[in-house]
């Protein structure tokens, strides 16, 4: 799947892992709007304009994202009954659960002391007073 494009493969890799982690591709799915954002715009263009071609394109793109957009649904349904404890406490949402590696706030992300001999500024500072000029006179 290496060579295909991003969308396909995605949706490809969807299906593949349904079947092997149902539980956690459901709590995933929850977070993904895609499929039903564009039915709705397939939906939306076609109520507007109602030709034959745009009421075509709209049963393609119901063929193409309904079962993405069933998934979705399921897994919104199955999000709000995890979030709630009442199932599958064993498992985490990888969207809005805990990083692994999270240990807190991050306290490292406010602007450099300028009296810091190691931050930031202070090392882009130093870099530009070592730099020289040259000038060409012709």
């Amino acid at each position: 799947m290496n060579h295909l494009p991003r969308l396909i493969a995605d949706y490809l890799c969807l299906w593949r892992d349904i079947i092997r982690f149902p539980r956690q591709v459901l709590l995933n799915r929850s977070h993904s709007i895609a499929s039903l954002l564009g039915i709705a715009g397939f939906c939306v263009v076609d109520l507007l304009i109602a030709r034959p071609l745009t009421t075509t394109a709209t049963f393609v793109a119901l063929a193409v994202f309904a079962p993405s957009a069933l998934v979705s649904v399921a897994g919104s349904l199955a999000h709000a009954l995890w979030d709630r404890g009442l199932i599958w406490a064993d498992i985490a949402c990888e969207w809005c659960g805990d990083d692994p590696d999270d240990d807190g706030p991050d306290d490292g992300l406010g602007p450099d002391d300028p009296d810091d001999p190691h931050g930031l500024i202070r090392e882009i500072t130093d870099y530009l007073s070592e730099q020289r000029t040259l000038t060409v006179t012709r």
